[in-house]
Parts: structure tokens; C-alpha cells; sequence
């Protein structure tokens, strides 16, 4: 049986401070929409304090 493969994508995700608040709503509608589409979370990458890089990848079907 062969091995299974994945595709990856990477979400940029910028957050200003003042409006953390209002933000986490967007990311929450943002990860449910890609998880939707099987799209799964693998890792999170703070670049600065309002920057997000969010990993996730999926199975190939082959």
C-alpha cells in the first residue's frame, strides 16, 4: 500500500493589538472554514505581535 501524501497551505494572519478582540472572531470563522474543507491545523508560527502564520495540510487522494 503506498504511503499517504498531503497537500500544505499556509494562512497569513495579521492582528492588530487594539483589535484582538474583534480579530478572534474572524480567525475562528477563518479556521472553521478551512477545517470545512479538511483542511487540518498542523502548527503556528508567531512571526511578530500582530503576525500569524497558521500551517495546516490535508490527504491527498490518489
Amino acid at each position: 500500500m503506498a504511503e499517504q501524501q498531503y497537500e500544505y497551505h499556509v494562512e497569513p494572519v495579521s492582528i492588530s493589538p487594539s483589535e484582538l478582540r474583534d480579530e478572534r472572531y474572524k480567525l475562528n470563522e477563518l479556521l472553521n472554514e478551512l477545517a470545512g474543507e479538511g483542511w487540518v491545523l498542523e502548527d503556528t508560527l508567531c512571526i511578530t505581535s500582530s503576525s500569524l502564520l497558521f500551517f495546516f495540510h490535508r490527504p491527498i487522494d490518489s
